[in-house]
Protein backbone atom coordinates (compact mmCIF):
# COMPACT_ATOMS: atom_id res chain seq x y z
CA UNK A 1 0.00 0.00 0.00
CA UNK A 2 1.71 3.47 -1.00
CA UNK A 3 1.76 6.48 0.86
CA UNK A 4 2.16 9.72 0.47
CA UNK A 5 2.92 13.10 2.36
CA UNK A 6 0.66 16.03 2.31
CA UNK A 7 3.42 17.99 2.66
CA UNK A 8 4.83 16.54 -0.66
CA UNK A 9 1.50 17.53 -2.26
CA UNK A 10 1.88 20.84 -1.20
CA UNK A 11 5.47 20.83 -2.36
CA UNK A 12 4.91 19.37 -5.68
CA UNK A 13 2.28 22.38 -6.40
CA UNK A 14 4.57 24.76 -6.44
CA UNK A 15 4.93 23.69 -10.03
CA UNK A 16 1.54 22.69 -10.83
CA UNK A 17 1.21 21.78 -14.65
CA UNK A 18 4.72 19.98 -14.18
CA UNK A 19 2.72 17.92 -11.46
CA UNK A 20 0.04 17.22 -13.05
CA UNK A 21 1.80 15.80 -16.29
CA UNK A 22 4.30 13.87 -14.25
CA UNK A 23 0.81 12.81 -12.47
CA UNK A 24 -0.51 11.43 -15.59
CA UNK A 25 2.69 10.04 -16.92
CA UNK A 26 2.47 7.56 -13.88
CA UNK A 27 -0.62 6.33 -14.71
CA UNK A 28 0.01 6.05 -18.93
CA UNK A 29 2.92 3.79 -17.38
CA UNK A 30 0.12 1.75 -15.51
CA UNK A 31 -2.21 1.40 -18.72
CA UNK A 32 1.09 0.57 -20.51
CA UNK A 33 2.20 -2.05 -18.33
CA UNK A 34 -1.22 -3.73 -18.33
CA UNK A 35 -1.62 -3.58 -22.36
CA UNK A 36 1.74 -5.53 -22.09
CA UNK A 37 0.37 -8.16 -20.20
CA UNK A 38 -3.17 -8.73 -21.89
CA UNK A 39 -0.91 -8.74 -25.22
CA UNK A 40 1.43 -11.43 -23.95
CA UNK A 41 -1.00 -14.21 -23.75
CA UNK A 42 -3.88 -12.44 -26.54
CA UNK A 43 -3.63 -16.04 -28.02
CA UNK A 44 -5.47 -17.91 -25.14
CA UNK A 45 -6.59 -15.13 -23.31
CA UNK A 46 -8.92 -12.57 -25.22
CA UNK A 47 -10.85 -11.17 -22.64
CA UNK A 48 -10.41 -8.75 -20.07
CA UNK A 49 -12.12 -8.70 -16.51
CA UNK A 50 -12.07 -5.61 -15.17
CA UNK A 51 -13.79 -4.26 -12.02
CA UNK A 52 -13.23 -2.08 -8.64
CA UNK A 53 -15.16 -0.26 -6.12
CA UNK A 54 -17.57 2.70 -6.75
CA UNK A 55 -15.76 5.62 -7.30
CA UNK A 56 -12.70 3.84 -7.97
CA UNK A 57 -12.36 5.09 -11.80
CA UNK A 58 -13.18 1.93 -13.77
CA UNK A 59 -14.66 2.95 -16.65
CA UNK A 60 -12.11 5.69 -17.89
CA UNK A 61 -9.67 2.83 -16.83
CA UNK A 62 -11.28 0.22 -19.21
CA UNK A 63 -11.64 3.31 -22.08
CA UNK A 64 -8.08 4.12 -21.99
CA UNK A 65 -7.10 0.28 -22.01
CA UNK A 66 -9.46 0.11 -25.22
CA UNK A 67 -7.53 2.97 -26.93
CA UNK A 68 -4.20 2.32 -26.01
CA UNK A 69 -4.62 -1.68 -27.63
CA UNK A 70 -6.58 0.20 -30.55
CA UNK A 71 -3.49 2.52 -31.24
CA UNK A 72 -1.62 -0.92 -31.41
CA UNK A 73 -4.10 -1.95 -34.15
CA UNK A 74 -5.86 -4.32 -31.87
CA UNK A 75 -9.65 -4.61 -32.31
CA UNK A 76 -11.13 -3.81 -29.35
CA UNK A 77 -14.69 -4.59 -27.51
CA UNK A 78 -15.87 -2.73 -24.83
CA UNK A 79 -18.95 -4.26 -22.68
CA UNK A 80 -20.38 -2.52 -19.45
CA UNK A 81 -21.76 -5.39 -17.33
CA UNK A 82 -24.31 -2.72 -16.05
CA UNK A 83 -26.35 -3.00 -18.98
CA UNK A 84 -26.60 -6.83 -18.18
CA UNK A 85 -29.24 -6.13 -14.97
CA UNK A 86 -31.93 -8.26 -15.08
CA UNK A 87 -35.43 -6.37 -15.00
CA UNK A 88 -36.73 -5.65 -11.63
CA UNK A 89 -39.53 -8.28 -12.46
CA UNK A 90 -37.50 -11.03 -13.25
CA UNK A 91 -34.69 -10.99 -10.47
CA UNK A 92 -34.52 -13.69 -8.15
CA UNK A 93 -34.97 -13.44 -4.44
CA UNK A 94 -31.29 -13.55 -3.94
CA UNK A 95 -30.91 -10.24 -5.60
CA UNK A 96 -31.65 -8.63 -2.33
CA UNK A 97 -30.20 -5.33 -3.09
CA UNK A 98 -28.43 -3.37 -6.61
CA UNK A 99 -24.87 -4.36 -5.46
CA UNK A 100 -25.66 -8.36 -5.84
CA UNK A 101 -24.37 -10.14 -8.54
CA UNK A 102 -27.55 -12.07 -8.82
CA UNK A 103 -28.72 -8.64 -10.36
CA UNK A 104 -27.16 -9.61 -13.14
CA UNK A 105 -27.81 -11.96 -16.26
CA UNK A 106 -25.00 -13.68 -16.00
CA UNK A 107 -25.99 -16.54 -19.17
CA UNK A 108 -26.27 -13.78 -21.46
CA UNK A 109 -23.91 -11.77 -20.69
CA UNK A 110 -21.04 -14.93 -20.90
CA UNK A 111 -22.75 -15.76 -24.31
CA UNK A 112 -22.26 -12.10 -25.34
CA UNK A 113 -19.09 -12.70 -24.52
CA UNK A 114 -18.49 -16.07 -26.31
CA UNK A 115 -19.65 -14.79 -29.41
CA UNK A 116 -17.45 -11.81 -29.51
CA UNK A 117 -14.54 -14.07 -29.16
CA UNK A 118 -15.91 -15.79 -32.01
CA UNK A 119 -15.88 -12.76 -34.31
CA UNK A 120 -20.25 -12.95 -34.17
CA UNK A 121 -22.30 -9.99 -34.40
CA UNK A 122 -24.06 -9.90 -31.62
CA UNK A 123 -27.58 -7.95 -30.30
CA UNK A 124 -25.83 -6.11 -26.88
CA UNK A 125 -28.45 -4.42 -24.57
CA UNK A 126 -28.40 -1.60 -22.80
CA UNK A 127 -30.08 -1.30 -19.55
CA UNK A 128 -33.09 1.48 -18.57
CA UNK A 129 -32.06 2.83 -14.84
CA UNK A 130 -35.31 5.08 -14.86
CA UNK A 131 -37.62 2.12 -15.92
CA UNK A 132 -35.55 -0.89 -13.91
CA UNK A 133 -35.76 -2.66 -17.43
CA UNK A 134 -33.68 -3.06 -20.60
CA UNK A 135 -34.30 -0.15 -22.92
CA UNK A 136 -32.87 -1.64 -26.05
CA UNK A 137 -30.38 -3.35 -28.03
CA UNK A 138 -27.57 -2.13 -30.38
CA UNK A 139 -25.28 -4.21 -32.45
CA UNK A 140 -21.64 -4.88 -32.02
CA UNK A 141 -19.26 -6.67 -34.19
CA UNK A 142 -16.92 -8.66 -32.60
CA UNK A 143 -13.59 -10.03 -33.75
CA UNK A 144 -11.68 -13.35 -33.52
CA UNK A 145 -8.55 -12.10 -33.02
CA UNK A 146 -9.53 -8.76 -30.84
CA UNK A 147 -9.93 -8.19 -26.87
CA UNK A 148 -13.24 -7.97 -24.97
CA UNK A 149 -13.05 -5.95 -22.11
CA UNK A 150 -15.65 -6.30 -19.60
CA UNK A 151 -15.88 -4.14 -16.89
CA UNK A 152 -18.49 -3.90 -13.79
CA UNK A 153 -18.21 -4.33 -10.26
CA UNK A 154 -19.09 -8.24 -10.36
CA UNK A 155 -16.65 -9.03 -13.14
CA UNK A 156 -14.02 -10.60 -10.13
CA UNK A 157 -17.09 -12.17 -8.68
CA UNK A 158 -16.87 -16.58 -9.63
CA UNK A 159 -20.32 -16.67 -10.57
CA UNK A 160 -18.93 -15.08 -13.76
CA UNK A 161 -15.00 -14.80 -13.25
CA UNK A 162 -15.27 -18.91 -13.31
CA UNK A 163 -16.87 -19.20 -16.70
CA UNK A 164 -14.18 -17.23 -17.83
CA UNK A 165 -11.53 -17.54 -16.02
CA UNK A 166 -8.87 -19.91 -18.28
CA UNK A 167 -9.74 -17.07 -21.13
CA UNK A 168 -9.31 -14.00 -19.03
CA UNK A 169 -7.08 -11.81 -17.48
CA UNK A 170 -8.86 -9.95 -14.18
CA UNK A 171 -7.87 -6.83 -13.70
CA UNK A 172 -8.42 -4.62 -10.06
CA UNK A 173 -8.53 -0.73 -10.28
CA UNK A 174 -9.09 1.49 -7.39
CA UNK A 175 -7.16 4.46 -5.65
CA UNK A 176 -4.98 2.27 -3.16
CA UNK A 177 -2.62 5.76 -2.04
CA UNK A 178 -2.94 6.38 1.60
CA UNK A 179 -2.46 10.46 2.55
CA UNK A 180 -0.57 11.69 5.68
CA UNK A 181 -2.11 14.70 6.69
CA UNK A 182 0.06 17.13 8.77
CA UNK A 183 -0.80 15.83 12.35
CA UNK A 184 -0.38 12.26 11.00
CA UNK A 185 -3.83 10.89 10.53
CA UNK A 186 -4.15 8.67 7.80
CA UNK A 187 -6.69 9.57 5.12
CA UNK A 188 -7.74 6.08 3.53
CA UNK A 189 -8.65 5.10 -0.23
CA UNK A 190 -12.23 4.83 0.37
CA UNK A 191 -12.31 8.48 1.97
CA UNK A 192 -11.39 9.84 -1.30
CA UNK A 193 -13.65 7.59 -3.14
CA UNK A 194 -16.47 9.62 -1.26
CA UNK A 195 -15.49 12.77 -2.35
CA UNK A 196 -14.94 11.47 -6.08
CA UNK A 197 -18.54 10.78 -5.85
CA UNK A 198 -19.89 13.37 -4.35
CA UNK A 199 -18.11 15.63 -6.89
CA UNK A 200 -19.60 13.24 -9.89
CA UNK A 201 -23.12 12.79 -8.40
CA UNK A 202 -23.86 16.50 -7.60
CA UNK A 203 -22.89 17.29 -11.05
CA UNK A 204 -24.43 14.74 -13.23
CA UNK A 205 -27.01 13.10 -10.83
CA UNK A 206 -28.27 16.02 -8.98
CA UNK A 207 -27.48 14.53 -5.46
CA UNK A 208 -26.95 16.22 -2.58
CA UNK A 209 -23.33 16.33 -0.40
CA UNK A 210 -24.88 15.07 2.18
CA UNK A 211 -26.96 12.21 0.18
CA UNK A 212 -23.80 10.67 -1.11
CA UNK A 213 -22.30 10.60 2.11
CA UNK A 214 -25.26 9.07 3.27
CA UNK A 215 -25.51 6.28 0.39
CA UNK A 216 -21.54 5.51 1.12
CA UNK A 217 -22.91 3.43 3.95
CA UNK A 218 -24.65 1.09 2.27
CA UNK A 219 -22.12 1.28 -0.87
CA UNK A 220 -19.12 -0.25 1.53
CA UNK A 221 -21.24 -2.88 2.45
CA UNK A 222 -21.64 -4.43 -0.89
CA UNK A 223 -18.36 -3.47 -1.57
CA UNK A 224 -17.14 -6.06 1.76
CA UNK A 225 -19.61 -8.32 0.53
CA UNK A 226 -19.63 -8.57 -2.70
CA UNK A 227 -16.13 -7.10 -4.16
CA UNK A 228 -12.99 -7.35 -1.84
CA UNK A 229 -13.21 -11.13 -1.41
CA UNK A 230 -12.41 -11.93 -5.19
CA UNK A 231 -9.58 -9.30 -5.66
CA UNK A 232 -7.65 -12.28 -5.31
CA UNK A 233 -8.61 -13.09 -9.08
CA UNK A 234 -6.88 -10.04 -10.33
CA UNK A 235 -3.81 -10.45 -11.77
CA UNK A 236 -2.92 -7.26 -12.54
CA UNK A 237 -3.83 -4.34 -9.98
CA UNK A 238 -4.01 -0.95 -10.99
CA UNK A 239 -3.83 2.04 -8.46
CA UNK A 240 -6.09 5.20 -9.83
CA UNK A 241 -4.72 7.57 -7.40
CA UNK A 242 -3.41 10.32 -8.88
CA UNK A 243 -1.23 12.68 -6.26
CA UNK A 244 -2.36 16.25 -7.49
CA UNK A 245 -5.96 15.01 -7.28
CA UNK A 246 -6.59 15.98 -3.80
CA UNK A 247 -5.84 19.35 -5.04
CA UNK A 248 -8.65 19.51 -7.71
CA UNK A 249 -11.35 17.44 -5.42
CA UNK A 250 -10.59 21.26 -3.20
CA UNK A 251 -11.04 23.13 -5.60
CA UNK A 252 -14.47 21.55 -6.87
CA UNK A 253 -15.72 20.79 -3.47
CA UNK A 254 -14.86 24.52 -1.95
CA UNK A 255 -16.85 26.00 -4.70
CA UNK A 256 -19.85 24.37 -4.39
CA UNK A 257 -22.11 26.86 -2.31
CA UNK A 258 -23.42 23.84 -0.60
CA UNK A 259 -20.19 22.59 0.77
CA UNK A 260 -20.60 24.49 4.18
CA UNK A 261 -24.18 24.00 4.53
CA UNK A 262 -24.41 20.37 4.58
CA UNK A 263 -21.25 18.74 5.37
CA UNK A 264 -20.44 20.40 8.93
CA UNK A 265 -17.84 19.18 11.08
CA UNK A 266 -19.94 17.30 13.22
CA UNK A 267 -21.43 15.17 9.99
CA UNK A 268 -18.04 14.60 8.98
CA UNK A 269 -16.23 13.64 11.80
CA UNK A 270 -19.58 11.22 12.15
CA UNK A 271 -19.33 9.59 8.88
CA UNK A 272 -15.71 9.57 9.29
CA UNK A 273 -14.48 12.22 6.75
CA UNK A 274 -12.81 14.31 9.31
CA UNK A 275 -9.63 13.52 8.13
CA UNK A 276 -10.19 14.25 4.33
CA UNK A 277 -11.68 17.38 4.96
CA UNK A 278 -8.63 18.57 6.79
CA UNK A 279 -6.80 17.81 3.22
CA UNK A 280 -9.20 19.64 1.38
CA UNK A 281 -8.67 22.50 3.19
CA UNK A 282 -5.26 22.18 3.37
CA UNK A 283 -3.67 21.92 -0.56
CA UNK A 284 -3.41 24.24 -2.60
CA UNK A 285 -6.85 24.30 -5.11
CA UNK A 286 -6.31 23.00 -8.78
CA UNK A 287 -8.16 24.20 -11.78
CA UNK A 288 -8.81 21.67 -14.88
CA UNK A 289 -7.35 23.60 -17.83
CA UNK A 290 -4.01 21.70 -16.00
CA UNK A 291 -5.92 18.58 -16.40
CA UNK A 292 -5.77 16.20 -19.68
CA UNK A 293 -9.27 15.68 -21.20
CA UNK A 294 -8.54 12.17 -21.38
CA UNK A 295 -7.44 11.98 -17.48
CA UNK A 296 -9.52 9.66 -15.44
CA UNK A 297 -9.82 12.01 -12.42
CA UNK A 298 -12.10 13.81 -15.31
CA UNK A 299 -14.89 10.98 -14.97
CA UNK A 300 -15.62 12.27 -11.81
CA UNK A 301 -14.76 16.43 -12.27
CA UNK A 302 -16.13 16.32 -15.80
CA UNK A 303 -15.23 17.64 -18.67
CA UNK A 304 -13.62 14.56 -20.29
CA UNK A 305 -13.10 13.33 -23.67
CA UNK A 306 -15.08 10.06 -23.07
CA UNK A 307 -18.45 10.13 -23.08
CA UNK A 308 -19.55 8.16 -19.87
Amino acid sequence: MRVIDLENINYAMRNETQFVLRCEEVFHDKISAAVGTILSARSTKPFVALTGPSGSGKTTTAMRLQEYLENLGVKVNLISMDNFFLPLDQRPPEASDWESPYCVNVPLLVDTLTQLAEGKEVDVPWYDFKTGATGGYRKMQGYRDGIIIAEGIHMLNPLIFDQIRSSAHGIYVAPRTRIITNDDKIVRPEQLRVARRMIRDYHSRGHSLRDTVLRAESVDRGEVNYIMPYKKNAAIHIDTFHDYEPCLLAAYLCGMPQFMEELDDAFLEEHGLGDLMKVVRGVPQLSTPYVPRNSLVREFVGGSSYAY
